[in-house]
């Protein structure tokens, strides 16, 4: 639920969050966000790692699109590294590869920083995949 309508991970620390789910199930156990974070962290690199041994394995080429954003509530900024490419049934596929904290300023300098060694790390795992 989490996940799907992008809370925020601190949603189980709310009264009335931890009211409502007490009441649908007495007996559940609430977890943490710590927990709730190393498991969306775990679900994540198990995807990027399927989406790694999949394009591998793929004809199509592969275009990496990178984007940086500042959330509204936050100001912290953050940098993502996505993979676009065709599938095997001409299905349009979207993978986050990689998603980042980028401390301020966002400059352009800034961005050749954090993207540089974002893309090294892609194109590695993608030799260590196709070996």
């Amino acid at each position: 639920m989490i996940i799907l309508h992008e809370y925020p991970l601190s949603m189980v620390d709310h009264t009335g969050f931890r009211r409502f789910v007490s009441a649908l199930q007495p007996l559940f156990k609430m977890v943490t966000r710590n927990t709730i974070r190393k498991d969306i962290v775990d679900a994540y690199k198990e995807e990027r790692k399927k989406a790694l041994e999949y394009m591998a394995g793929s004809k199509s080429r592969v275009a990496i699109t990178t984007d940086m954003w500042t959330s509204d509530n936050q100001r912290r900024g953050y940098m993502a590294i996505t993979a676009h490419f065709i599938d095997d049934s001409w299905t349009l596929r979207n993978i986050i590869m990689r998603f980042i904290y980028v401390p301020a300023p966002h400059t352009s300098y800034a961005y050749l920083v954090w993207w540089t060694p974002m893309l090294l790390f892609f194109v590695c795992a993608c030799e260590a995949v196709s070996l």
